[in-house]
């Protein structure tokens, strides 16, 4: 389509029908032909999508401040007469419904509908949409609790720009989200997208104003072009991705953000060809965290060697019955850490704190009970002091714990008094086994005395148990 600017006047007509009255007599500029009330009085203006007169016509941008909408749910038409002719609406122009009234709060789009991916810029990103409906004789898409996919509901085309979930949970099935598809969304704090997602189209998440976290799944293996709002402070990439293209460019950061990257070989920044060296943007606000093996190859990497730093993934906490094996890793800017412990999701039954000092020893417990904490051996060593610097993790062992218990704890990192870093959490320990297990008066036939590798071991099933009832996998 040929974009064409210019003034055109049309006369105030009333010899058609009710639901195809045109409706302005004043000179428009840019996406608009011409403007037709729909059967519920709403006014719809239109753009001809090849030449003028042509069969088929767009959606055209809503600029008309006065608000000539009766309703609050826009309902278009699958055709429309102007001039004695019928026309055709299958699709909308790039800005289509930027200027919407703010007290218009959905939209049905009729069967004929099919240019919603062709649209380049902005889409439904700047409308007052709650919902976005589409006729279900549509052969392109449907519309799932006003949320707007491909028919197959494989594409995620459109949330709405001002539906409030503060947390959204993407379906499993899901496999791309298209251009725009979240953009300018002001209530989503936290996105969370399923296994299935393999592409995330063109400035997916852009200016999306209250977003903190994404999760993408280990299924991810493409970012688009600016898809990363600036807004971000934690993103999680899986373990497939390959390729991240432009984006973080353009994310000019107030805040850092903490990128989680799980595969091992360093994804590709593809660029822009005007843009001369393959770097992020705004890289120095990036702390990335990779695989510890990998760490060499991210410090190499184009787009990726220049970030504010690089360390290992945290590694999980190991638990058993009554214990939890912790590890973080090494702050190179902290003088202290502290590690708090909490029976309760809030974090106000507090049940031990342990402070450590810059080199990770214990120096202070505060407990509230008799369970006592024991240093234990670092979990990670590599050959060659690069690596190593890198590399370096604190760990300790709490045993005493309670068997089949969850538990929450916050990790602060310290320079002087001042908290510089802080990681949450929570961590469960495991079941003592088959119940009455460990009292040998409740051993009966089905459990047998067995001798491994110097260790009596009790047999019962398939499942195997030491003397105290812990299971051995």
């Amino acid at each position: 389509m040929k974009l064409r600017t210019y003034y055109l006047t049309i006369l105030l007509l009333s010899v058609f029908a009710p639901s195809n009255k045109i409706v302005f007599a004043q000179s428009y500029q840019g996406d608009v032909d011409f403007a037709v009330e729909n059967e519920f009085g709403d006014t719809v203006y239109y753009f001809y999508q090849d030449e003028i007169g042509s069969e088929n016509v767009l959606v055209g941008e809503m600029k008309n401040t006065s608000s000539p909408f009766k309703t609050d749910s826009l309902v278009i038409p699958s055709n429309v007469l102007y001039n004695g002719n019928t026309h055709v609406v299958t699709g909308m122009v790039a800005a289509a419904f930027h200027y919407i009234p703010e007290h218009v709060k959905s939209i049905t789009l009729p069967a004929t509908f099919e240019k919603i991916e062709s649209v380049t810029t902005t889409g439904f990103a700047h409308s007052s949409f709650v919902n976005i409906y589409v006729e279900d004789s549509n052969p392109k898409y449907t519309s799932v609790q006003g949320i707007l996919f491909d028919k197959d509901e494989k594409v995620l085309v459109a949330y709405p720009p001002m539906r409030k979930d503060s947390v959204f949970i993407l379906k499993e099935g899901v496999v791309q989200l298209g251009r725009n598809a979240f953009a300018c969304n002001t209530y989503t704090k936290k996105l969370i997208l399923p296994n299935t997602l393999k592409d995330i189209g063109d400035r997916a998440f852009f200016n999306m104003s209250s977003l903190r976290e994404i999760i993408l799944q280990d299924s991810i293996e493409k970012i688009g072009i600016s898809a990363i709002s600036k807004t971000i402070r934690k993103l999680t990439l899986g373990n497939r991705i390959q390729e991240v293209n432009y984006a973080f460019l353009g994310n000019q950061r107030d805040d850092n953000i903490d990128i989680t990257c799980h595969t091992l070989f360093p994804p590709a920044v593809q660029l822009p060809a005007h843009i001369a060296e393959v770097n992020i943007i705004s890289n120095h606000y990036i702390h990335l965290y990779v695989p510890r093996k990998s760490l060499h190859l991210y410090q190499q990497a184009a787009g990726w060697k220049d970030c504010a730093s690089i360390l290992p993934i945290e590694p999980p906490i190991v638990t058993g019955v009554d214990t939890a094996s912790v590890s973080w890793v090494q702050n190179f800017s902290a003088t202290g850490y502290v590690w708090t412990l909490y029976t309760d999701e809030a974090r106000t039954q507090r049940f031990m704190s342990l402070t450590f000092d810059a080199n990770g020893h214990l120096t202070h417990i505060d407990i509230n009970s008799s369970h006592m904490p024991e240093r234990m051996p670092a979990l990670y060593q590599e050959d060659g002091e690069e690596e190593k610097q890198f590399a370096e993790y604190y760990s300790f062992t709490i045993s005493g714990l309670s068997p089949d218990t969850k538990y929450y704890y916050t990790r602060q990192s310290l320079k002087g008094t001042e908290v510089i870093d802080e990681e949450t959490g929570s961590f469960e320990t495991q079941s003592d086994g088959e119940e009455g297990l460990a009292d040998p008066s409740s051993w009966d036939a089905r459990h047998t005395k067995v001798l491994h590798e110097g260790q009596v071991l009790i047999q019962g099933g398939d499942k195997t148990y030491t003397l105290q009832g812990q299971q051995v996998e």
